[in-house]
């Protein structure tokens, strides 16, 4: 005699392996019908731009007043930036390796199979468009799918100028060690203000942010497929974010270098997470 909990175990294995399985691609349907210029592309290669606080690219200030076009000059020259905010610092602590690691993190997550490209010529290199960039790079590597551009700003600011009688020079990076020397000698931590800076207390920082911009191209024609600049977004992605941490509070909280770095590296986690839309 067949034993009853035994039946009801294999049919609840049963459903398991098909039910579920079939809701899955349900979920999945409406998003692949919306959008069918995703079908296909897997293999993405990145290109990263660091965009200095005291930098400019001609004609563009901030990396977010536009979107990267397939006319934008990705690759410089530079310029020196015409209104530098003084309270705004590069930060030297996050760089390629590290923004490298998690733009690639955040493009696997959903699916895609990321790689950086190559080193990008100087800062002293004759402009080259993001349309030029595809070109050369499709004749090395005409298998890539997609192309993701990315300027990216790390940036400090502090709640009000140094106190203490340094110099803040507008034209290098800063670490986060020299920041927490600039407002207080010999200190190895700084207080992270939770107020705004109008309420910040003195040598103190207001906010840490990275600031991001990028546009995803398809390698078959280079439709533009989604692109964020700063604070906008356009295309089919997902342009609502929540709110990642941290936000304003009301409190102050002592930090050092490891704690920026990471409450900065994390909230661009964050964001990733909800501007990147999934592979099919």
């Amino acid at each position: 005699m067949v034993n009853l909990r035994s039946l009801i175990q294999l049919f609840l294995a049963i459903t398991f392996l098909y039910v579920i399985p079939s809701c899955a691609n349900l979920s999945d349907r409406q998003y692949v019908q919306d959008n069918p210029q995703y079908r296909g592309i897997k293999r993405i290669v990145v290109f990263l731009q660091r965009w200095p606080a005291y930098l400019q690219l001609p004609g563009q200030s901030d990396l977010s007043e536009d979107f990267i076009r397939k006319n934008t000059h990705f690759l410089g020259p530079w310029e020196p930036a015409a209104a530098i905010d003084h309270r705004a610092l590069d930060i030297k602590d996050i760089d390629d390796t590290l923004m490298g690691e998690v733009l690639l993190e955040a493009l696997a997550s959903k699916g895609y199979q990321p790689f950086l490209a190559e080193a990008l010529p100087g800062t002293t290199a004759a402009p080259a468009s993001a349309a030029t960039i595809m070109a050369q790079y499709q004749m090395m590597d005409p298998e890539v799918d997609a192309f993701l551009f990315c300027f990216y700003a790390p940036t400090v600011y502090l709640s009000h100028l140094p106190t203490t009688g340094a110099v803040i020079s507008g034209n290098r990076g800063y670490s986060l060690l020299e920041i927490m020397d600039l407002q207080d000698s010999g200190t190895l931590g700084v207080t992270w203000a939770g107020p705004r800076a109008a309420l910040a207390p003195k040598n103190s920082i207001s906010h840490g942010f990275i600031y991001i911009s990028m546009t995803f191209f398809k390698a078959l024609d280079w439709q533009m497929l989604w692109e964020v600049a700063g604070s906008k977004t356009g295309g089919r992605n997902r342009p609502w974010i929540p709110q990642c941490p941290p936000g304003p509070t009301d409190r102050n909280y002592w930090a050092d270098s490891g704690i920026i770095q990471t409450l900065m590296v994390n909230n661009l986690r964050c964001r990733l997470r909800h501007l990147i839309p999934n592979a099919f």
